[in-house]
């Protein structure tokens, strides 16, 4: 089983409709191959929320996202299909259905990427969208700077 110690820069950007918002940072962590895929793990701190551990499970046409600590949930992505979950704060649950737009990844020992575009349903009405955008590089190596684009809408 190969595995790497990893350094890992978060993207994400949340549009909902009366605004958007962006985050960037960064976690130490570990690849490991696991059969055609590779699962990622790491660390994350939340001023108000506390620890959470996130593994992130990608195989071909699908990724299972699970955290663990102050937030507990566990999302499957997997395009044109829905999938029902709960996400669980230190304030209640939240029941939701996410619909995958686009999942893309490309990831080796020594790194790679993952990009995840997903609809966030609440009681049958679309509440926003997500994009996710992991690089991922070997302990070490230099992490270059992201640049979002609005990727192609033929996609």
């Amino acid at each position: 089983m190969e595995q790497s110690n990893v350094t890992i820069t978060i993207k994400t950007l949340q549009r909902r409709a009366e605004a958007t918002e962006s985050m960037t940072q960064r976690a130490e962590g570990s690849l490991r191959r696991e059969g055609e895929g590779w699962t990622l793990t790491y660390g994350e701190s939340d001023e108000q929320m506390g620890e959470i551990r996130t593994t992130l499970q990608l195989e071909p046409g699908r990724a299972v996202l699970t955290r663990e600590g102050a937030l507990r949930t566990q999302m499957v992505f997997r395009k044109g299909e829905p999938y029902a979950c709960r996400y669980a704060t230190p304030y209640g649950e939240l029941p939701m259905t996410l619909r995958t737009l686009r999942l893309d990844w490309e990831l080796g020992a020594a790194g790679g990427s993952v990009f995840l575009i997903y609809k966030i349903e609440l009681d049958g009405a679309i509440v926003g969208e997500n994009r996710l955008r992991l690089t991922v590089k070997a302990k070490g190596e230099r992490i270059w700077p992201i640049i979002w684009s609005r990727p192609p809408e033929s996609r």
